[in-house]
């Protein structure tokens, strides 16, 4: 009866590991890629801006509400920095200590020792790169802010400019 009790209790705690380990796999190849992808994409998105403005100012004087898309385009670009240099590293839940794993009695609970060390080191991971995702995503959404007021910006001068021609 102990046996029974004792494989099912590992066979719990491995489906819980395997739930765990996908939950980690989906923070890092889908939601730590597509965070750095939508980065990427403001970024430009401000460079672009900038290089228009560039060009335009050029040709013709623009008002001074320019002065506010650039420093607020200049925010957005400065926050996406910060934003794609904190915390690069990722946190992959394996423990790396073989001696670790070694030191294990071997006994009828050597497996759900084991098992255990690794679901509290992918709990661990998924903690720890819940907390870059989340902290990525705050700088974004300023950055985002700043870029779409940075546009309204944009959108005024033009105007501001029609209706003085």
């Amino acid at each position: 009866m102990k046996d029974l009790e004792i494989t099912n209790y590992e066979y719990n705690l491995k489906m819980h590991y395997e739930a765990k380990r996908k939950e980690l796999d989906i923070l890092l190849t889908s939601s730590i890629t597509q965070q750095l992808s939508n980065m990427k994409t403001l970024l430009w998105m401000n460079f672009l801006m900038i290089g228009l403005m560039l060009q335009l100012i050029k040709k013709f004087p623009l008002p001074d509400t320019m002065m506010g898309f650039f420093i607020l385009s200049l925010s957005a670009i400065l926050s996406i920095m910060i934003a794609i240099l904190t915390k690069r590293t990722k946190s992959y839940g394996v423990p790396d200590d073989i001696k670790y794993m070694s030191e294990f009695n071997d006994d009828e609970w050597t497996i759900s020792k084991a098992t255990l060390a690794m679901l509290n080191a992918a709990n661990i991971a998924i903690k720890e790169n819940r907390d870059v995702i989340v902290k990525r995503a705050e700088l974004m959404h300023l950055s985002t802010i700043f870029t779409f007021v940075s546009m309204f910006f944009i959108f005024i001068s033009f105007f501001l400019k029609q209706i003085n021609l």
